[in-house]
């Protein structure tokens, strides 16, 4: 099976059928100074970028989604900053091509196996024994200008079952804002559960070391004081065991906001949130969430969100996820 599998991700996703796609978007650099001062919009979006027959439809559904990221710049209304997870094949990472986005940046591209001597502990037919076959699926899109970018692949000894096939990791970009600001914006992956192919007590153990390795990497960048989102698929889910060691990682964070951001609009405006199709659906399953650390002279308020990305009139969606937009004020933390 794990051979099988192996062999899907490293061959296949140079073979899917070709699909009509709009031609893209001209790709315009937005100045910081363009920028309404203290904003910023951050979409995160698990497109299921998956090659068939691991998944059907793809190519179709993704052309979709570049085209109504497409039509938010033409109406003016696009995210400052898109994170994807699972853009694996190339329909995925064409997204922010050809939505218009100047910037596209891709996560760790590869990840060596296990030592010798722990992969003897692995589940080798679940592909765990091995190199990654595929990169880490994260693609982050950005209007503001790139200054630095950090990325690094979990270690092979922190992924457990099926998803040691893909070089999950950690993607971290600072972007321009206006007046010579910085700002942060990470995104991540976190080992599944059910899909991983492994028991529970194995992934979950996966998790809690991915979880780890992220607030470590984090923590060491805060020392800046740069205000930070963290956005991603954590596949955190209602599992005590998991918010657990995912809140215990990220409170080691300089900065930590404990309650993620679509929470924190739900307790200041339950009744706007409540009509906004698609949020509590998200809230429930606990997966797809974004996660600001204060910085030294600054902080990052949500103070809005929307869903490009949910349900459509038919009910159908065009991922296994909904995407949404959090929209944040950057406002002095009043620090001396």
């Amino acid at each position: 099976m794990a051979l099988m599998l192996a062999g899907l991700f490293a061959g296949l996703f140079d073979g899917q059928p070709a699909t009509a796609v709009t031609a893209p978007v001209p790709a315009v650099p937005v100045s910081p100074a363009a920028v309404r001062p203290g904003d910023l919009s951050v979409m995160t979006y698990n497109v299921k970028g998956l090659p068939w027959p691991l998944a059907s439809g793809r190519p179709a559904a993704l052309a979709a989604i570049a085209e109504r990221l497409a039509g938010l710049r033409r109406e003016g209304l696009q995210p400052h900053v898109v994170v994807l997870q699972e853009a694996f094949i190339p329909e995925a990472k064409a997204i922010g091509r050809l939505a218009g986005y100047p910037y596209v940046i891709e996560g760790p591209q590869s990840r060596q196996g296990p030592s010798l001597a722990r992969s003897l502990w692995r589940e080798w037919h679940l592909g765990e024994g091995a190199p990654a076959q595929v990169d880490s699926g994260l693609v982050l899109l950005s209007d503001l200008p790139v200054r630095k970018v950090e990325r690094a692949a979990f270690p092979a000894e922190d992924c457990a079952g099926y998803d040691c096939l893909a070089a999950k990791g950690v993607l971290i970009a600072d972007l321009a804002l206006p007046r010579g600001r910085t700002v942060r914006v990470a995104t991540t992956h976190l080992n599944c559960r059910k899909a991983s192919g492994t028991s529970n007590g194995r992934s979950d153990a996966a998790f809690g070391r991915q979880a780890a390795f992220l607030g470590a990497m984090l923590a060491r960048l805060r020392a800046d004081g740069v205000p930070t989102v963290l956005a991603g698929d954590f596949n955190q889910g209602q599992r005590a065991d998991r918010i657990a060691m995912l809140h215990g990682a990220l409170d080691g964070v300089p900065g930590a906001e404990r309650l993620d951001a679509l929470s924190r609009r739900f307790v200041a405006d339950p009744e706007g949130m409540a009509r906004l199709s698609g949020a509590e659906w998200i809230r429930e399953r606990a997966r797809d969430l974004q996660f600001v650390f204060d910085g030294g002279a600054a902080r990052l308020v949500p103070t809005r969100v929307d869903v490009p990305f949910g349900p459509r009139a038919d009910g159908t969606m065009l991922s296994d996820h909904i995407g949404y937009t959090v929209h944040y004020a950057l406002q002095p933390t009043n620090r001396t």
